[in-house]
């Protein structure tokens, strides 16, 4: 009988320093790797924070967004999450923050201060973001 090693991969992300829509940062990221970046848990939210590598920048777009009914991520497999990832949320200081229609969208801030939490925002204005890379 033969040996074999399962190994589970973690999810690849890569940062793109050009400002775009959240919409527009979500055509490149499908158009060149998978999606928006999906968060499942912390250890993914820290690897995530690694790939910054521009200190003048703190926020960038990632994949969740609101349809009006609940807040979703655009990669929606439901073989890509372990138990309880779907619904992993770290939002900045309770929850969403910002009212209004057009903050549907979300990004991750990575300053000096609450590092690796998220903020709903509006989805035209133009950000750097984050795409996930891989299965």
């Amino acid at each position: 009988s033969g040996l074999f090693t399962l190994t589970l991969c973690a999810p690849q992300f890569v940062f793109v320093n050009e400002s775009k829509t959240w919409a527009e940062a979500q055509r490149y990221c499908r158009d060149k790797y998978t999606d928006l970046a999906t968060i499942g848990n912390e250890q993914q939210t820290v690897q995530l924070l690694d790939t910054v590598n521009d200190d003048s920048i703190d926020l960038a777009w990632i994949g969740l967004y609101d349809d009006l009914n609940s807040w979703k991520w655009t990669l929606e497999d439901s073989d890509f999450f372990s138990v309880g990832e779907k619904n992993f949320r770290n939002w900045y200081d309770h929850g969403p923050g910002n009212s209004g229609a057009q903050s549907l969208c979300v990004y991750i801030y990575y300053g000096i201060c609450d590092s690796g939490k998220w903020m709903d925002e509006n989805c035209n204005y133009a950000f750097p973001f984050i795409c996930h890379s891989g299965e």
